[in-house]
């Protein structure tokens, strides 16, 4: 292992030691998050080459679920037949628990899966993280093939949680409550995601 790239490798946006979002610019290596706009993303979610990949990637995308979380969810953790459905992510990042709201759009896939058992047992989705990195690439290629995502762009699993940050501030959702959704420790970690939409209420539009 190279520890010289180990001890010189600069955190993503935060700094561990202040807690605090580091004002990091190009020439010194800080790249922002990749995402999508809410049309790519359904794109993507509609060129998905299998049930079980649109299932996962609907997870991410509208739960904001990482990867491991999402295939870790089984029948126990979600509570859909209710006006507030919820799903719960047990032992996420830092072994912590959480609620989470669930969409409309996905309380009706998970619905749907569920009922139909188009999902195996106990885990809803078993397959390895290799498999679900492979199936968005695959929709990827055919979502950037009929022109609906721009060639070029770099879009993996972690996209779509990143891309659910952004459409919730974009849709009013308080910071706090996007920290808790997203399993973050502290709520400085989620503050990158402002750079992402710098204006959320479009105030700016109002200014004279």
């Amino acid at each position: 292992m190279n520890t010289t790239a180990l001890s010189t490798r600069r955190p993503r946006g935060i700094n561990p030691k202040e807690g605090r979002l580091q004002q990091l610019s190009r020439e010194n290596g800080y790249k922002l998050p990749e995402y999508l706009e809410m049309v790519e993303v359904n794109a993507l979610i509609a060129a998905a080459p299998n049930p079980r990949a649109r299932l996962i990637m609907l997870e991410q995308w509208r739960a904001g679920l990482r990867v491991s979380e999402a295939l870790a969810l089984e029948a126990r953790d979600l509570h859909l037949d209710s006006d507030r459905p919820t799903l719960v992510v047990r032992q996420g990042k830092g072994r912590k628990d959480r609620v989470v709201p669930v969409h409309p759009e996905l309380q009706t896939a998970l619905t749907a899966a569920t009922s139909f058992g188009t999902v195996g047992r106990g885990r809803l989705i078993d397959v390895s993280r290799v498999t679900v990195w492979r199936w968005v690439q695959q929709a990827v290629l055919r979502a950037t093939e009929a022109g609906q995502i721009p060639q070029g762009r770099s879009v993996g699993t972690h996209t779509l949680r990143h891309s659910f940050a952004r459409h919730m501030l974009l849709n009013g959702i308080p910071l706090n409550y996007l920290s808790r959704w997203l399993g973050h420790g502290r709520i400085q970690t989620t503050l990158v995601y402002l750079e992402l939409a710098p204006d959320p209420s479009g105030s700016l539009a109002s200014v004279p």
